[in-house]
Order: structure tokens, then sequence, then C-alpha cells
């Protein structure tokens, strides 16, 4: 992704206050009654985490065993046939790990379920322990480090959601690609290289650029040079060849150093996902040098056929998480804020609604394989309740934003990324507004509030 928006132009033709005649007060009543109704997570909960874990794991278990099957065996029909299942299974248990699981765990969604029903669920699936130190091997290994995640996510954009702060507003993070001279179509093609390698190329970077700032004595936020911006994301061709390349022909070889060393640094993030990728191509060549290799294929070819599947795995849990994640906060239907508010306010609940997206929804095999990233505004409205708690929200939230008026979208997530995909070309903007409600006294919300991170 590129360098954020001029301040100008973002404030050129921005509405003000557009939901004037909102009750307020009655919609934040009538929300906080929703959330109540729903009650608490129980031990309903507590097994249905359970059984989208073993979902999961069968997936990649089963899939990492079909791959082992499918490249031991001589090429053919059957051999390309469980290759392509091996790939899609590690997929999408990649991505159900991360957006179902990871997610809303470290969101604390099971926080208050392990306290008022200690045993019911594994002492893991808690904010602060699931992914955290040498767990993060067992329960989330991925590109991103989950503490890094967790600051950038919990941290930056749920509180700052659509706002020039917020690190993942598409339209600023693609503002470059605006004005580039190269025909749309470049521009659209573009697209899908950042959803085949966003995790890597785009995330693991800025998550980590976000963890060192919120760690305010790390030797790299003390040292982070003056003339790169906080705010601009930072991403791997950036970190690799156009920061140091500039420092470079400046002279600064300070700065050349700083960058070496961020580069370094990330690398012992990413190496050991890389190794866990490549591990089932290794894996031929290591039974063979013992004498264990009885299969048809040849351990050399049965290596690079391995590494190609797992490739290509890699390649569709990009595209699936980018599909589920990325759109889901850009349209030229949804708004973006020129001002900060409180959380759990009533301009802050309109936000959540005005700025989000919802895909169709409703049951396991659905939610499933949306990463249960399908119940968009409930999240950002409540982001710690639990994947059935959203589900039961669900309609009660999209009644009661059509009671006062607010905007409630709900679509496919093929339809919504082609509306992505126009914003991050530069051929659609986002409405832009100071804010929704005309600013008062509020005495209900929090400016920094534990279940986002602050």
């Amino acid at each position: 992704m590129f360098q954020s928006a001029d301040q100008a132009s973002v404030m050129a033709d921005a509405k003000t206050y557009v939901l004037k005649d909102l009750d307020a007060d009655a919609f934040h009543a009538d929300l906080l009654a929703a959330k109540a109704a729903v009650g608490e997570a129980t031990e309903a909960d507590a097994r249905h985490l359970q059984g989208i874990v073993r979902a999961m794991h069968v997936l990649l278990y089963g899939g990492h065993a079909l791959l082992f099957l499918g490249t031991a065996q001589a090429w053919g029909l059957s051999a390309a046939a469980t290759c392509l299942l091996a790939a899609a299974m590690i997929s999408t248990g990649r991505c159900m790990r991360w957006t179902i699981v990871g997610h809303h765990v470290m969101h604390g969604g099971y926080d208050k379920l392990q306290r008022s029903r200690p045993g019911c669920l594994e002492p893991q699936y808690k904010r602060g322990v699931f992914a955290m130190g040498a767990r993060r091997v067992l329960d989330w290994m991925d590109w991103m480090l989950p503490e890094a995640w967790d600051a950038e996510h919990n941290s930056m954009h749920h509180l700052y959601l659509s706002e020039n702060k917020d690190p993942d507003l598409v339209e600023n993070n693609f503002s470059m690609m605006h004005s580039l001279p190269i025909p749309k179509v470049l521009k659209y093609l573009s697209m899908l290289g950042w959803m085949a390698s966003w995790k890597y190329a785009y995330y693991s970077p800025n998550t980590f650029k976000e963890l060192q700032f919120a760690c305010k004595g790390s030797w790299l936020t003390k040292r982070w040079p003056a003339s790169t911006s906080r705010e601009k994301p930072l991403v791997l061709t950036h970190i690799v060849f156009e920061n140091p390349a500039r420092a470079l022909l400046r002279g600064a070889f300070g700065e050349l150093a700083f960058w070496a060393c961020f580069l370094l640094l990330w690398l012992g993030v990413v190496v050991p996902m890389a190794a866990m990728v490549a591990l089932p191509a290794a894996t031929p060549l290591l039974l063979s040098t013992v004498g264990a290799w009885p299969f048809a294929a040849a351990p050399a070819d049965a290596a690079w056929r391995a590494l190609a599947v797992a490739a290509l795995a890699e390649s569709l849990t990009n595209a699936h998480s980018f599909i589920i994640i990325a759109c889901n906060h850009a349209g030229e239907d949804l708004y973006r804020y020129e001002t900060s508010c409180k959380a759990y306010t009533a301009e802050w609940f309109c936000r959540c609604a005005h700025s989000s997206v919802n895909f169709e929804c409703g049951n396991d095999l659905i939610d499933s394989l949306y990463g249960w990233l399908n119940y968009q505004i409930e999240h950002h409205m409540f982001p710690d309740m639990s994947l059935l708690q959203y589900r039961k929200l669900q309609p009660l939230v999209q009644s009661i934003c059509k009671k006062h008026g607010v905007l409630y979208v709900q679509q496919n997530a093929l339809r919504r990324m082609w509306q992505m995909f126009r914003i991050a070309a530069g051929d659609a903007k986002m409405i832009r507004c100071t804010a929704l409600i005309p600013p008062k006294v509020e005495s209900a919300g929090v400016a920094d509030s534990p279940l986002l991170g602050g």
C-alpha cells in the first residue's frame, strides 16, 4: 500500500453533521439494550469456539496430510486433485485461525466467560495469553507478530476507524496509485498482486512498525527517521529498497543503518512463518537422507511440488483474508472523518455503522468462510463479544439502525471488493465528513477502553 492522502484534498467537499436530526440518546440507549438482551456468553459459546477450533485443525492438519500424499505419488490427475484440495484446506484453516479464533480471542471475546465459568474453556483462549510469547507457535503462527497485530488493529484501527490515523484506511493507503500515470487496467490488475501477498508485504511490516510506536521506549521508536512519517504505511518495498535508497542518496548513513536494523528485526518476525510454509518441501529431502522415502515420486520432484502447493496455499489464504478484511471499510457509500470521538458514544456507534459493511451471515458455514468478519458493524460497536453473541446481536442492530435512520450496509463480499478496488484505483471517493452528530457534552463513552487496547 502507499503513502497517505494530502490533508487539503481530504478536507475538500467534506460534509458536516450528517445525522442532525438523530435522537442520539435514544439510539445509544437502544443499542445498549440490544447488547444486554443478547446476554453474557455461556458454556454454549465455549463449546462453539471449541468446535470451530476443531474444524480449523482438521483443515490444517488434514490439508498437510493430503499435501504429503499428493506430492509422494507419481504425478497425474489424482495427484493434482489431491494437491489442489490440500492447498484449499490449508488456506481456509489458516484464514480461520487468524480471522475467527485469533481475532475474537485477542479482542477479549471470551475473557468474561473465562472469569464467570472457570474451566469451561482452555486457559489460552484469553486476551494477553493467546499467541503471546512461545504460544505463538501453538496458537497463531503467521507473518505478523500477534502483539504487533494487537497494537495496530485493536489500539489504532478500532479507535480511529476511517480517520486519518486509521492505519487500515484503504483510500489513504492507496492514494499514491490515484495519480500514477498508468492505464487504469494496470491499476486494477496490480490489486491482484496485493491480494496474493498482502499479509507479508503490507500487514506484517506495518503492524511491526505500530508495535514499535506502542512501545515508547523501544530502540526503533527513539531513532525513527524524521524523514519518514509515522502515518505513512510501511510496506516490504519501503524497508528493503525505497527508504534505504533515499537515505543512501542523501548521504544519511545513520538512517541507512536504521533501516538495516529494522529489516533484521522484522526478519526475525517473518522467518519462522516462512520456515513453517517451506517445511513440507523439506520433508521428502529429509526422509530420503535417512532412507525412508519408499514413494513413487523422486524426493527432489516431491520437494518442488510440495513447495509449489505450499506457496499456492499461502497465496490463497492471502487472497481469502484480503477479500473479507480489506473491503469492509471501503466504498463510495461509506464515510471517513476529520475529527475523533470517544468510544461507546452515540457518535461512535454511528461511525461503526456508517463506515463498515456486513456480508451475508447466519450459519456456521457462511460465517466461517467469511471469518466471522461478516458481522463487522456489530463487531466495531462491541469488540469484545463472542462469535455466537454477534449472530444474536446482528438482527437487533440492523433493526435499530433502520428505526433511527442510521446507515446499515449488508452486501456480498465480491461486490464490495469491486467497490474497494474503485477506491484504491482512485475511480471513487469515500464521503468526507467532519462528524455524523453535532457536538454536545456526552457522559457516555470513554476515550481509552481496555477492550480496544487503550
